[in-house]
């Protein structure tokens, strides 16, 4: 399946409005259009009913909506998760130092050091 699909489905469904959509996304309401024609092509079903009012998800949009929204939420997830990742220290660390540094000045600064890094 195309992303660039999905996402424009996503977006048209959580509006419920091609023109909605295309704002939200920055394109025009013909090429929102051609997405979700396409997308329903490649899936081989209808995913909305058109009604001049809007648009109403079909059985088949409804669980295209729920998996994207599953894709959203775990994308979001993983993207915190990386960037968590950056501030996290692992590994570990060896020292080495000579008997005077390591009692003066090193030792008396590791229990705060492991409480930081447990």
């Amino acid at each position: 399946m195309d992303w660039d699909k999905l996402r424009v489905f996503h977006a048209v469904a959580e509006a419920g409005s091609l023109t909605h959509a295309g704002e939200t996304l920055h394109l025009s309401q013909s090429a929102v259009s051609r997405q979700i024609r396409g997308l329903e092509e490649s899936l081989g079903a209808t995913l909305f009913h058109r009604h001049a009012r809007g648009l109403i998800l079909t059985e088949q949009g409804e669980l295209l909506l729920d998996a994207t929204r599953e894709m959203t939420r775990r994308l979001l997830a993983a993207g915190a998760r990386i960037r968590d990742s950056k501030d996290e220290v692992f590994g570990e660390l060896r020292v080495t130092t000579t008997v005077g540094f390591g009692a003066m000045w090193l030792t008396p600064r590791l229990p705060r050091f492991f409480a930081m890094y447990p």
